[in-house]
């Protein structure tokens, strides 16, 4: 069983790859075998050495061979080591069911850690130091009676990229990992490491399973679930019934049956079978499978085995992004002639900033601008979309008031975003609400539009106000800018709330802040009403409106960005569109932190008591 990790052995968060599509090109680049085992942290100092999983776990008794190797590399030197432990198989460098069988029968002499990075030694921290020299540092660290043994440094591989792929994928491994040469070690999710799968691969919580048929035993098939990243919903994704041997379905049965419970709660439950039997959601099953369906179910899936040193909390589905270009025509056109930023310039862009934007996308049906002519020349709004419009674009049909069903852009890869960019797409304009459940809106968005006369201190103020107006009643906010003259605040909201309900509620806190501030607010449209004041603009929220998504390019003079913020940057910021297409990309090579991550997974609902708080004293 796992214990906790010594006080002097705290788990480092671990850096983290990026799937995407494509081995990247360049010599900036190292690329290595992606290996199948657990990821592991080895903190080792004096004649003790402790090995600890991503989610926190000392596994150093699950690995007492490895633990003795390791104690021989470097001698009486203090010393944090990354790396995966695999179970070495024919014709491949790992096998994740053989290590975890190994695991299961306390059989681990043969498993070997492979180790790919140096995060401390002799008392020195070397994770702000390039990759290029903590591999280095961890050559020399490794003895070399060590290389063979149960401690190994994984290999550079070298030829052309698209090769590297090929190769791996021929001889049944993996995929290949690419780093960045000059990148330092940080934490979590980046696009330094990137991940190149052979297969589709990913994990999946399982929420229960069927009875076994026919001469099978103990269980049919397993039942599993995924968020899509930034909701924190389980959703149904489809069965996995075949990859089990008779003794996996043995302890598989014995793993599930005493969790039992009542039906689990799935955001989408399309396709469920008959007769499950429900289980608390706590373990996580690694699956591959051909294909995604249109409704989002699992196509021939099957089970590769159990995941305990990852989080339930931290499963969600993957997203495959693009390294490479699209091939732009008229790349070089001049769509912003202010400062020169080109259409290329702008694919550049949404590229870069993916991993921060794709997460407000998914799923949503988009409105957007397109400015064949520039920026500064006629632009206009396309809401439906069809194959003929432009290559490499997701549509989905959504209902309309009338009946009838149309094609909406949908955008879940960078490659999505580049191909919108090559048909003139400047700004990207998302719903309240996203597929397969269009009916429930996730979001509240208010725009704090000033009219004449209106200073920008008085615009950040009123979004202060906004923000302790929604505290008061348990709700917590973000603010991003507009882009343009103003900000927007968003509050994501869970639960049964229907398009009605979040509009009326998004119009009752405007009117109350201007009920209580005549002054300085006004929730009404005209523009005579507006005048010195601040426009809160809540008619965003009802069902097809749609508003900037956050962190798109506004078709306005200079290429300014809808740029998510921290309520405490606003103390830095001059105006709506200060932040332009190369500002933002400055300000990515820094890899700072998403400043929305914390409104990707909170959950807040709407009540009865929020409705009334809100209305007191109004007539």
């Amino acid at each position: 069983m796992a214990t906790r990790v010594p006080r002097l052995a705290r788990l480092i968060t671990p850096a983290l790859a990026t799937r995407v599509d494509s081995v990247p090109e360049g010599d900036e680049w190292f690329h290595e075998r992606k290996l199948d085992g657990y990821r592991v942290q080895c903190h080792a100092g004096g004649k003790t050495a402790t090995l600890i999983t991503r989610n926190g776990l000392d596994w150093s008794e699950r690995f007492p061979a490895i633990v003795a190797a390791i104690l021989k590399v470097a001698p009486g030197k203090e010393m944090i080591v990354d790396g995966e432990v695999v179970m070495p198989s024919r014709g491949s460098h790992s096998s994740f069911q053989a290590l975890q069988g190994a695991v299961r029968a306390g059989s681990t002499a043969r498993a070997v850690y492979w180790v790919f990075d140096l995060l401390r030694y002799d008392g020195l921290d070397l994770r702000q130091l390039s990759f290029s020299e903590r591999r280095n540092a961890l050559s020399k660290a490794l003895s070399q009676s060590a290389q063979n043994g149960r401690v190994r440094m994984t290999q550079e591989l070298r030829g052309p990229p698209a090769k590297l792929l090929s190769n791996a994928c021929t001889k049944g491994e993996e995929g290949v990992i690419s780093k960045r040469r000059d990148s330092p070690y940080s934490g979590g999710r980046s696009r330094d490491w990137l991940k190149i799968k052979c297969a589709q691969q990913d994990e999946f919580v399982i929420v229960g399973y069927t009875a076994p048929r026919g001469s099978r035993e103990h269980l049919g098939a397993l039942l599993l679930a995924t968020r899509v990243p930034g909701n924190q919903d389980l959703r149904y994704v489809g069965r996995v019934g075949s990859g089990f041997s008779v003794d996996v379905l043995r302890e598989l049965r014995a793993r599930v049956a005493p969790r039992t419970s009542p039906p689990v709660e799935l955001a989408i439950s399309t396709g469920l079978p008959r007769c499950v039997q429900w289980v608390e959601p706590e373990l996580i099953a690694n699956v591959s499978f051909a294909e995604w369906t249109a409704d989002g179910l699992l196509r021939q899936a099957t089970f590769g085995g159990l995941r305990e040193d990852k989080s339930v909390a931290t499963v969600e589905r993957e997203i495959v992004q693009s390294v490479r270009g699209i091939a732009l025509s008229h790349g070089d056109r001049i769509v912003f002639p202010e400062n020169g930023v080109r259409k290329r310039d702008i694919a550049t862009y949404y590229d870069a900033v993916a991993p921060l934007m794709l997460p407000h996308l998914a799923g949503r049906p988009l409105s957007l601008l397109r400015c064949p002519d520039g920026a500064q020349a006629a632009c206009f709004f396309q809401k439906h979309w069809s194959a003929a419009q432009g290559k490499g674009i997701t549509t989905r049909l959504v209902r309309e008031a009338d009946g009838t069903s149309d094609p909406y852009a949908v955008a879940a890869t960078a490659d999505e975003l580049l191909a919108l960019v090559q048909m003139n797409v400047i700004e990207i304009h998302a719903w309240g609400s996203s597929f397969p459940v269009l009916e429930r809106p996730d979001r509240i968005i208010l725009d704090f539009d000033p009219g004449p006369g209106v200073s920008w201190v008085a615009i950040c103020d009123a979004t202060r106000r906004a923000r302790a107006l929604l505290a008061s009643i348990g709700l917590e906010s973000w603010v991003k800018l507009s882009g343009g003259k103003g900000l927007h605040v968003t509050i994501p909201v869970t639960g049964a709330v229907t398009w009605d309900q979040l509009s009326m509620f998004s119009k009752l806190i405007a009117t109350r802040m201007a009920h209580d501030e005549p002054r300085l607010f006004t929730s009404t449209v005209t523009k005579s009403a507006r005048n010195k004041r601040i426009f809160i603009d809540w008619m965003r929220n009802a069902r097809g409106a749609t508003a900037a998504a956050p962190w798109t390019v506004r078709a306005r003079p200079g290429a300014p960005v809808a740029m998510p913020l921290l309520w405490d940057e606003l103390e830095d910021i001059s105006r709506g569109d200060l932040m332009t297409i190369p500002d933002v990309i400055d300000y990515l090579r820094s890899s700072p932190p998403d400043p929305w991550h914390d409104l990707l997974r909170k959950t807040q609902r709407i009540t009865s008591a929020m409705v009334t708080s809100l209305g007191n004293g109004m007539p």
